[in-house]
Protein backbone atom coordinates (compact mmCIF):
# COMPACT_ATOMS: atom_id res chain seq x y z
CA UNK A 1 0.00 0.00 0.00
CA UNK A 2 1.70 3.12 -1.25
CA UNK A 3 1.67 7.27 -0.62
CA UNK A 4 1.33 7.83 -3.77
CA UNK A 5 -2.33 7.64 -4.72
CA UNK A 6 -4.80 11.02 -2.88
CA UNK A 7 -8.12 10.22 -4.98
CA UNK A 8 -9.74 9.96 -1.45
CA UNK A 9 -7.46 11.87 0.47
CA UNK A 10 -8.74 13.50 3.42
CA UNK A 11 -12.09 11.60 3.39
CA UNK A 12 -13.13 9.41 6.15
CA UNK A 13 -15.39 6.23 5.04
CA UNK A 14 -16.84 3.15 6.71
CA UNK A 15 -17.12 0.24 5.11
CA UNK A 16 -19.89 -2.39 7.02
CA UNK A 17 -18.54 -6.09 6.86
CA UNK A 18 -14.69 -5.32 5.81
CA UNK A 19 -13.10 -7.72 7.56
CA UNK A 20 -12.96 -10.18 4.12
CA UNK A 21 -14.08 -10.26 0.73
CA UNK A 22 -15.47 -7.78 -1.33
CA UNK A 23 -15.68 -5.21 1.92
CA UNK A 24 -12.00 -6.12 2.88
CA UNK A 25 -10.49 -5.38 -0.55
CA UNK A 26 -12.92 -1.98 -0.51
CA UNK A 27 -11.70 -0.83 2.79
CA UNK A 28 -7.97 -1.39 1.49
CA UNK A 29 -7.92 0.57 -1.70
CA UNK A 30 -10.03 3.59 0.12
CA UNK A 31 -7.11 3.89 2.93
CA UNK A 32 -4.62 3.28 -0.41
CA UNK A 33 -6.43 6.16 -2.11
CA UNK A 34 -5.59 8.34 0.98
CA UNK A 35 -8.96 7.72 3.38
CA UNK A 36 -8.85 6.95 6.95
CA UNK A 37 -11.20 4.16 7.41
CA UNK A 38 -13.35 2.64 9.76
CA UNK A 39 -12.83 -1.51 9.36
CA UNK A 40 -16.14 -3.06 10.81
CA UNK A 41 -16.50 -6.93 11.58
CA UNK A 42 -19.72 -8.47 13.35
CA UNK A 43 -17.57 -12.14 14.59
CA UNK A 44 -14.41 -12.20 13.22
CA UNK A 45 -12.44 -9.76 15.40
CA UNK A 46 -8.80 -11.21 14.38
CA UNK A 47 -9.23 -10.91 10.43
CA UNK A 48 -10.32 -7.17 11.46
CA UNK A 49 -7.64 -6.94 13.31
CA UNK A 50 -5.47 -7.82 10.01
CA UNK A 51 -7.00 -5.49 7.61
CA UNK A 52 -6.59 -3.01 10.47
CA UNK A 53 -2.51 -3.66 10.49
CA UNK A 54 -2.18 -4.00 6.76
CA UNK A 55 -3.85 -0.24 6.73
CA UNK A 56 -1.52 1.10 8.96
CA UNK A 57 1.31 -0.28 7.67
CA UNK A 58 0.67 1.52 4.76
CA UNK A 59 0.83 4.80 6.75
CA UNK A 60 -2.53 5.23 6.90
CA UNK A 61 -5.58 5.89 9.84
CA UNK A 62 -7.46 3.31 10.85
CA UNK A 63 -10.44 2.25 13.61
CA UNK A 64 -11.72 -0.96 14.20
CA UNK A 65 -15.60 -1.25 14.98
CA UNK A 66 -17.99 -4.61 15.58
CA UNK A 67 -20.99 -4.16 14.29
CA UNK A 68 -24.35 -5.48 13.62
CA UNK A 69 -25.97 -3.92 11.08
CA UNK A 70 -29.59 -5.18 11.96
CA UNK A 71 -29.10 -3.50 15.24
CA UNK A 72 -29.55 0.23 15.52
CA UNK A 73 -27.68 0.81 18.74
CA UNK A 74 -24.91 -1.39 17.31
CA UNK A 75 -24.53 0.85 14.33
CA UNK A 76 -25.18 3.87 16.18
CA UNK A 77 -22.42 2.99 18.37
CA UNK A 78 -19.93 2.40 15.32
CA UNK A 79 -21.05 6.06 13.50
CA UNK A 80 -20.68 8.02 17.05
CA UNK A 81 -17.48 6.25 17.49
CA UNK A 82 -16.24 6.41 14.07
CA UNK A 83 -17.32 10.66 14.08
CA UNK A 84 -15.32 11.22 17.85
CA UNK A 85 -12.05 9.76 16.15
CA UNK A 86 -11.56 11.75 12.95
CA UNK A 87 -14.36 14.02 13.04
CA UNK A 88 -16.72 13.18 10.15
CA UNK A 89 -17.92 10.93 7.78
CA UNK A 90 -17.56 11.30 4.42
CA UNK A 91 -18.36 8.10 2.96
CA UNK A 92 -20.27 4.71 3.30
CA UNK A 93 -20.20 1.56 2.17
CA UNK A 94 -22.73 -0.50 2.92
CA UNK A 95 -21.53 -4.21 2.17
CA UNK A 96 -21.72 -6.42 4.87
CA UNK A 97 -24.57 -9.01 3.40
CA UNK A 98 -25.43 -12.72 3.55
CA UNK A 99 -26.17 -15.47 0.87
CA UNK A 100 -28.09 -18.75 1.44
CA UNK A 101 -28.68 -20.99 -2.06
CA UNK A 102 -31.94 -22.67 -2.24
CA UNK A 103 -34.69 -22.82 -4.47
CA UNK A 104 -38.34 -21.15 -3.75
CA UNK A 105 -39.95 -24.21 -2.52
CA UNK A 106 -37.47 -24.65 -0.04
CA UNK A 107 -36.66 -21.42 1.64
CA UNK A 108 -38.34 -20.85 5.49
CA UNK A 109 -39.62 -17.92 6.64
CA UNK A 110 -36.81 -18.05 9.02
CA UNK A 111 -34.53 -17.86 6.00
CA UNK A 112 -35.87 -14.96 4.41
CA UNK A 113 -36.33 -12.72 7.28
CA UNK A 114 -32.56 -13.64 8.08
CA UNK A 115 -31.82 -12.41 4.82
CA UNK A 116 -33.80 -9.51 4.48
CA UNK A 117 -32.74 -8.56 8.21
CA UNK A 118 -29.35 -8.61 6.90
CA UNK A 119 -28.99 -7.02 3.14
CA UNK A 120 -32.28 -4.73 3.05
CA UNK A 121 -32.80 -3.76 6.82
CA UNK A 122 -29.26 -3.05 7.78
CA UNK A 123 -28.09 -0.83 4.64
CA UNK A 124 -31.38 1.19 5.97
CA UNK A 125 -30.72 1.32 9.17
CA UNK A 126 -27.30 2.37 8.25
CA UNK A 127 -28.72 5.02 5.70
CA UNK A 128 -30.85 6.87 8.37
CA UNK A 129 -27.89 6.84 11.11
CA UNK A 130 -25.31 8.53 8.72
CA UNK A 131 -27.65 10.95 7.33
CA UNK A 132 -27.58 13.22 10.49
CA UNK A 133 -23.36 13.78 9.81
CA UNK A 134 -23.51 14.01 6.40
CA UNK A 135 -26.34 16.55 6.26
CA UNK A 136 -24.52 18.50 8.99
CA UNK A 137 -21.69 18.45 6.45
CA UNK A 138 -23.53 19.35 3.36
CA UNK A 139 -21.82 16.43 1.76
CA UNK A 140 -21.03 12.52 1.69
CA UNK A 141 -21.24 9.40 -0.63
CA UNK A 142 -23.18 6.54 0.21
CA UNK A 143 -22.55 2.95 -1.87
CA UNK A 144 -24.82 0.46 -1.08
CA UNK A 145 -23.13 -3.80 -2.36
CA UNK A 146 -25.61 -5.10 -4.49
CA UNK A 147 -25.88 -8.09 -6.78
CA UNK A 148 -26.11 -8.79 -10.22
CA UNK A 149 -28.64 -11.16 -8.95
CA UNK A 150 -30.97 -8.12 -7.96
CA UNK A 151 -30.74 -7.90 -11.40
CA UNK A 152 -30.92 -10.68 -13.40
CA UNK A 153 -33.51 -12.39 -10.89
CA UNK A 154 -31.52 -16.06 -10.20
CA UNK A 155 -33.41 -18.98 -9.58
CA UNK A 156 -31.15 -20.24 -6.95
CA UNK A 157 -31.03 -16.98 -4.82
CA UNK A 158 -35.05 -16.10 -4.51
CA UNK A 159 -34.88 -14.41 -1.20
CA UNK A 160 -31.02 -12.95 -2.07
CA UNK A 161 -32.28 -11.48 -5.41
CA UNK A 162 -35.03 -9.90 -3.85
CA UNK A 163 -32.94 -8.11 -0.92
CA UNK A 164 -30.64 -6.94 -3.33
CA UNK A 165 -33.33 -5.78 -6.27
CA UNK A 166 -34.60 -4.26 -3.02
CA UNK A 167 -31.31 -2.72 -1.98
CA UNK A 168 -31.58 -1.16 -5.32
CA UNK A 169 -34.90 0.69 -4.79
CA UNK A 170 -33.69 1.60 -1.62
CA UNK A 171 -30.77 3.44 -2.92
CA UNK A 172 -33.09 5.31 -5.35
CA UNK A 173 -34.73 7.09 -2.90
CA UNK A 174 -32.80 8.24 -0.29
CA UNK A 175 -30.81 9.18 -3.56
CA UNK A 176 -33.66 11.98 -3.31
CA UNK A 177 -33.71 12.91 0.00
CA UNK A 178 -29.66 13.30 0.02
CA UNK A 179 -29.84 15.01 -3.06
CA UNK A 180 -30.76 18.50 -1.24
CA UNK A 181 -27.52 17.74 1.27
CA UNK A 182 -24.91 17.12 -1.43
CA UNK A 183 -25.30 13.50 -0.51
CA UNK A 184 -24.82 10.82 -3.54
CA UNK A 185 -26.36 7.41 -3.08
CA UNK A 186 -25.40 5.15 -5.69
CA UNK A 187 -25.28 1.14 -5.64
CA UNK A 188 -22.55 -1.22 -7.55
CA UNK A 189 -23.58 -4.52 -8.32
CA UNK A 190 -21.11 -7.19 -8.47
CA UNK A 191 -21.17 -10.12 -10.48
CA UNK A 192 -18.92 -13.30 -10.09
CA UNK A 193 -16.32 -13.12 -8.12
CA UNK A 194 -13.18 -14.87 -8.04
CA UNK A 195 -12.02 -14.75 -4.27
CA UNK A 196 -10.85 -17.40 -2.06
CA UNK A 197 -14.66 -18.25 -0.89
CA UNK A 198 -15.31 -19.36 -4.83
CA UNK A 199 -12.68 -20.79 -6.11
CA UNK A 200 -13.50 -23.77 -5.68
CA UNK A 201 -16.94 -23.55 -7.19
CA UNK A 202 -15.52 -21.32 -9.92
CA UNK A 203 -13.40 -23.95 -11.64
CA UNK A 204 -15.98 -27.18 -11.57
CA UNK A 205 -18.30 -27.27 -14.31
CA UNK A 206 -20.93 -26.01 -12.85
CA UNK A 207 -18.92 -22.87 -12.27
CA UNK A 208 -18.01 -22.44 -15.80
CA UNK A 209 -21.91 -22.76 -16.30
CA UNK A 210 -21.81 -19.90 -14.92
CA UNK A 211 -19.07 -17.66 -16.46
CA UNK A 212 -20.60 -18.61 -19.48
CA UNK A 213 -23.26 -16.58 -18.28
CA UNK A 214 -20.96 -13.49 -18.78
CA UNK A 215 -20.75 -11.55 -22.13
CA UNK A 216 -16.70 -11.64 -20.66
CA UNK A 217 -16.81 -15.01 -20.36
CA UNK A 218 -14.57 -15.02 -16.73
CA UNK A 219 -15.20 -13.84 -13.14
CA UNK A 220 -14.28 -10.20 -12.40
CA UNK A 221 -11.61 -9.62 -9.11
CA UNK A 222 -12.08 -8.15 -6.10
CA UNK A 223 -10.24 -5.17 -7.39
CA UNK A 224 -13.03 -4.28 -9.93
CA UNK A 225 -15.46 -3.35 -7.63
CA UNK A 226 -13.09 -1.79 -5.30
CA UNK A 227 -12.06 0.97 -8.24
CA UNK A 228 -15.75 1.05 -8.93
CA UNK A 229 -16.44 2.50 -5.31
CA UNK A 230 -13.17 4.55 -5.69
CA UNK A 231 -14.97 6.26 -8.59
CA UNK A 232 -18.36 6.59 -6.56
CA UNK A 233 -16.48 8.14 -3.50
CA UNK A 234 -14.01 10.60 -4.99
CA UNK A 235 -14.77 14.12 -5.86
CA UNK A 236 -14.20 13.24 -9.39
CA UNK A 237 -18.00 12.10 -10.17
CA UNK A 238 -20.18 15.16 -9.10
CA UNK A 239 -23.32 14.30 -11.11
CA UNK A 240 -24.47 11.02 -10.67
CA UNK A 241 -27.06 9.66 -8.09
CA UNK A 242 -29.74 7.16 -7.68
CA UNK A 243 -27.62 4.73 -10.17
CA UNK A 244 -26.84 0.92 -10.04
CA UNK A 245 -22.86 0.43 -11.42
CA UNK A 246 -23.28 -3.34 -12.69
CA UNK A 247 -19.84 -4.07 -12.63
CA UNK A 248 -20.64 -7.81 -13.59
CA UNK A 249 -18.58 -8.37 -17.20
CA UNK A 250 -22.05 -8.19 -18.67
CA UNK A 251 -23.67 -11.07 -16.88
CA UNK A 252 -27.65 -10.13 -16.99
CA UNK A 253 -27.24 -8.68 -20.87
CA UNK A 254 -25.66 -12.35 -21.66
Amino acid sequence: MGNDESRLAGKVALVTGSSRGIGRAIALEYARQGAKVVVTYNSEAALGEEVIKQIREGGREALLARVDVSDRESVREAFQAAHAEFGRIDILVNNAGINKRGYFEEITDDDWDHIMKINLKGPFICCQEVFPYMKKQNSGRIINISSVAGQYHGPKTVHYATSKAGLNTLTKVVARYGAPHNIFVNAVAPGIMFTDQTADELSSQAGQDIINLTLLKRPGQLKDVASACVFLASDEQEYMTGQVLSVSGGAYLG
